[in-house]
């Protein structure tokens, strides 16, 4: 950009200073506006958007830091690059003026070669930053564009990774809460942990709407974190509020990025001590997927977090390819039946799958339990083992906000039909 045109407003309330340095500056080749007092100044610079504003400090009625300040909170003046120019040299003054948005500060009296040099370096540090911002904005528009194409070859929403991120931001997911009951007291013992996005428009979603593009992307690691200390602190409150659950436990559900996630259990390990829980009442639930990985690093990982005393879970087990070695091999506590198995009434493979887990010292946690005839044909299934045996469903209740949960506690609800 030529000199003739960057414009340059200077403002002093000494006439000789004010004159010397427009002097200079025009001699330069440069445009410059003059202002001798910080109303007029702020009018100038509002209505001529001057490239630079060399500043006085002590001037009457508004001083530069005023002047300064007025023109950081405004939109369209808010970029002008300042340097102040004053006869104070304490450091006190010299941080004020950096404070207030200056970039640089010349003392007086000033050489004019010092002014100029320093001139000349902001303007071309300023130029190159407006070059680097417009790159900025050319190369978000080109990144758009192919996110755009690899969506259109690749299927991958894009739109919606987007408004996910924002909505993580917004704080608009939601943890709601399933009660887990015990077979044989038909009490409540515990609770699952499930994600909902509370959406502006759309309202209360399900994990089918947005957990594909969670788990598929970097984004299950804040939400992972985010999911594990909230419902951590939840578990504290609750044990905390009711005598009677102090041994209430959470289940919590894991994926697999989030198993190979370097600080995993550092993690967990800040989370149990934040929180105060015992780590026993900590369930995570992971699929078996999961489990027919990369079996070496799984089972390393596993065993660090089996060594904080949490429990594990193997979920919708039945639909997957898991072995009866890996079921030995890892540390697993508990196997849940997945909902399928009761929704086609398939009791012999429920029966199977419960007297494995007893066999090999596990419970089970029964899926999508809907109906007091299903409750019962469970419940002669495991006539023997049910202690060990629990369930989840609709017919218990649905999953509930954490007061709606709370309520439920209260009430200390028995489940007997």
């Amino acid at each position: 950009m030529s000199k003739s045109k960057i414009t340059i407003l200077v403002v002093d309330d000494t006439r000789y200073n004010l004159q010397i340095l427009s002097i200079m500056l025009a001699n330069q080749g440069y445009a410059v506006l003059e202002a001798s007092n910080g109303i007029d100044a702020i009018d100038l610079a509002k209505t001529h958007m001057p490239d630079l504003i060399l500043l006085d400090i002590k001037m009457p009625d508004m001083d530069g830091y005023q002047v300064c300040s007025n023109l950081k909170t405004h939109l369209s003046t808010q970029q002008i690059p300042i340097i102040f120019i004053s006869a104070i040299e304490n450091v006190e003054e010299k941080v004020e003026a950096f404070t207030v948005g200056g970039i640089d500060f010349i003392n007086k009296p000033f050489h004019l070669i010092e002014v100029l040099a320093r001139v000349e370096t902001h303007l071309r540090v300023s130029s190159l930053q407006a070059q680097l911002l417009a790159q900025t904005k050319l190369l978000e528009i080109q990144n758009i564009n192919l996110q755009k194409e690899i969506s259109n070859l690749t299927g991958f929403d894009w739109d919606l990774y987007s408004e996910v991120k924002e909505a993580i931001d917004r704080q608009e997911l939601r943890l709601f809460y399933q009660p887990i009951v015990n077979f044989q007291t038909d009490l409540i013992t515990g609770f699952e942990a499930l994600i909902r996005w509370q959406h502006p428009t759309r309202g209360l979603l399900a994990p089918i709407h947005f957990i594909d593009i969670i788990e598929g992307t970097d984004l299950i690691y804040p939400v992972g974190r985010w999911v594990l200390n909230t419902a951590c602190k939840q578990l504290q409150n609750w044990q905390q509020s009711f005598p009677k659950y102090t041994d209430l436990t959470m289940s919590v559900n894991v994926s697999t990025k989030q198993i190979s996630e370097i600080n995993l259990v550092e993690h967990i390990r800040e989370i149990l001590q934040e929180s105060q829980i015992n780590p026993h009442s900590l369930k995570l639930e992971i699929t078996e997927s999961t489990v027919m990985g990369d079996r070496d690093r799984t089972l390393q990982i596993l065993d660090q977090l089996k060594d904080l005393k949490i429990q594990f879970c193997i979920d919708d087990f039945g639909t997957g390819y898991s072995s009866l070695r890996r079921l030995t091999d890892f540390p697993i506590d508990i196997l849940k039946i997945d909902r399928s198995f009761i929704n086609n009434e398939e009791w012999v493979i429920v029966k199977a799958i419960g007297s494995l887990a007893f066999t090999l010292g596990k419970s089970v946690v029964v899926e999508g339990i809907e109906t007091s005839t299903q409750l019962e044909t469970l419940k002669t299934l495991f006539g023997s083992s049910l202690n060990r045996c629990y369930g989840q469903g609709y017919l218990f209740a649905k999953p509930l906000d954490a007061e709606s949960a709370s309520q439920l506690l209260a009430k200390n609800t028995t489940f007997i039909k």
